[in-house]
């Protein structure tokens, strides 16, 4: 009797394999921005590429041969130069006060023919106080990293007054955990809109959000953690980026266009151009794991 139950289940993870040929239609290049600028005084970069096929696995083409200035509130401007022929446009500013706080500030690109127009604000960061550790050990050995070892978290408070929103990324020995899963937002230091926790620490989650999954630090282990400013479309932006990235699973919904803040000047015109352009003020704090400070397990 149990053998007639279970080749059944069997024929429900059988099937022929057939090979499907899916014909995307090509579309026309478009301008792709990736414009993320701070306030410090360090090299800025405009990085201008090609869109490509859904299904072309070749480095993004360069966009070679554009104008690029970003321009502050009182007409002051300064001018991004591609000096490696790149397609990436940089300005180094002489100090930190290049761009100014709770001011609009404007990204203007001219390539080929076309113009094209882009608007941010310099928004507020808190400092962040302190970054603390504790020793913890998992219950499993990971395959990757070790059994015991450390968590880490930042204590930064929100400012007073709704609608701070910010991003939190963090590097491990000076290397950038980049992953879409590795990043958080964060909105008056809580989770999302609507948590009712303004002006206060931020939330436990976020402050943990410098910890990998699956791997703990170790002493000796550099940690830096950043806390950037933004405004409030660019906080939308990045949250439908990281729900398209990590969209997934039976329950996956389909993938959608994530809206630009990058602009035709000629709004007639069918040239568009994808991609963000937003301006941080950033606060950071580094601290190196010394397990004779570390708090003890819980």
């Amino acid at each position: 009797m149990k053998k007639l139950l279970i080749f059944p289940a069997l024929l429900l993870f059988c099937s022929c394999e057939d090979v499907i040929s899916i014909e995307v239609k090509e579309e026309k290049q478009q301008l792709v921005v990736d414009a993320w600028l701070t306030d410090e005084a360090q090299e800025q970069q405009v990085k201008l590429t090609l869109s490509q096929a859904y299904f072309d696995q070749e480095k993004p083409l360069p966009a070679l041969g554009a104008e690029v200035y970003v321009v502050r509130q009182d007409s002051t401007g300064f001018r991004f130069n591609d000096n490696d022929n790149d397609g990436v446009y940089t300005y180094t500013p002489r100090n930190r006060n290049y761009l100014r706080m709770n001011e609009r500030i404007s990204l203007y690109i001219k390539y080929k023919e076309e113009e094209y127009y882009a608007i941010s604000e310099l928004k507020r960061v808190p400092a962040i106080d302190s970054l603390k550790y504790q020793s913890v050990t998992l219950p499993i050995k990971p395959e990757d990293g070790p059994k015991s070892g450390f968590r880490a978290q930042f204590y930064a408070n929100d400012f007073a007054g709704e609608g701070d929103t910010y991003l939190v990324r963090w590097y491990k020995n000076d290397v950038l955990q980049a992953r879409s899963s590795e990043y958080t937002l964060s909105y008056d230091g809580g989770l999302s809109p609507g948590n009712k926790i303004d002006g206060m620490l931020f939330f436990q989650p976020i402050r943990m959000a410098i910890n990998s999954d699956s791997r703990l630090f170790v002493d000796r282990d550099k940690v830096t953690v950043e806390l950037h400013s933004l405004p409030l479309d660019a906080y939308y932006f990045l949250y439908q980026v990281q729900a398209e990235t990590n969209n997934g699973g039976i329950f996956a919904t389909p993938p959608a266009n994530i809206p630009s803040n990058i602009f035709n000047l000629n709004p007639e015109s069918a040239e568009k151009a994808v991609g963000l352009f937003l301006v941080s003020k950033v606060s950071r704090y580094t601290a190196v794991i010394d397990k004779n400070n570390a708090r003890p397990a819980d």
